[in-house]
């Protein structure tokens, strides 16, 4: 029974890397042999204050938790990602039955383009755009607090979306 067990222990990464599973993360082919990255504060093309650097702390946030590249210093990382917001607009998302002009529900776009470069060759190796929506509830209360947690959001779904561009092969 002890030697059943040893045996089945053996095979489980065959099992699970036969199943699609894998430990750590992709990289995609652009991307191959790199390991550290550090990332450029993004510039700010929209008239809202910060939303640059909360999409840069995001991106920072996304890209260590992915877990595929490490963080480096400017001259020792592989590459680097430098960028731009672009856009943040504001849609109706849900309107009030009885009032068309009260919104109940609000979304924030954010748009984002991106670059990354061989901090050795100081080729572009990639570049993308990504748009991420985040929403919140106009239902009275502190409606720039929902705001602002709305627009936070979009940056953090801007950044993974961006990280997801990086890692998938």
């Amino acid at each position: 029974m002890k030697r059943l067990f040893q045996l089945s222990l053996c095979a489980l990464p065959l099992v699970l890397g036969s199943c699609g599973y894998q430990l750590g993360g992709l990289v995609n082919g652009q991307l191959e042999g790199m390991k550290t990255f550090n990332i450029n504060m993004f510039d700010n093309h929209t008239t809202f204050p910060n939303v640059a650097m909360q999409v840069t702390s995001a991106l920072g946030n996304a890209m260590q938790t992915d877990g595929t590249f490490t963080v480096a210093s400017p001259s020792e990382a592989d590459f680097s990602v430098s960028g731009a917001v672009t856009s943040v607009n504001y849609n109706r998302l849900l309107v009030d039955s009885a009032d068309s002009y009260l919104s109940l529900e609000i979304g924030v776009v954010v748009s984002a383009t991106y670059t990354v470069t061989d901090n050795k060759t100081g080729k572009v190796i990639k570049s993308g755009s990504v748009s991420e929506t985040g929403s919140y509830f106009n239902a009275g209360g502190n409606t720039l607090a929902g705001r602002d947690a709305a627009l936070s959001y979009a940056a953090r779904k801007a950044a993974g979306a961006v990280v997801d561009q990086l890692t998938t092969p």
